[in-house]
């Protein structure tokens, strides 16, 4: 038997204050930024919108693949910085590299 699986996403978009965005504008935008969240399935907004400790069971997950690699300590949190903005872009809409929009930006920068 085939199973339907449908999903949906309702954005709302305002624009910023004393900028000029025609409604035609807005309603493209909000068209292709439902289509990405459909796609990519962010969990946050945006990293301050992660909670602590999801970011301290991402670090510790990191610390222990890293945990025999001999290297020094402070390497090791350039390492892990490094695999955090990857953690961000992978779970924050903001970070996102836009799916429907040409060249992928970023989410942040198209909107």
């Amino acid at each position: 038997s085939l199973v339907a699986v449908t999903a949906a996403a309702i954005v709302h978009i305002v624009p910023e204050e004393g900028k000029d965005a025609t409604n035609e504008l807005l309603q493209d935008a909000g068209k292709k930024l439902a289509m990405h969240v459909v796609a990519a399935k962010p969990m946050y907004l945006d990293p301050e919108s992660v909670p602590e400790d999801a970011l301290e069971k991402e670090k510790e997950i990191l610390r222990e693949q890293m945990k025999d690699s001999g290297k020094p300590a402070d390497i090791l949190e350039k390492i892990i910085d490094g695999r955090m903005r990857k953690f961000y872009e992978s779970v924050c809409l903001t970070e996102q590299a836009h799916m429907v929009e040409e060249g992928n930006p970023k989410v942040s920068k198209f909107l």
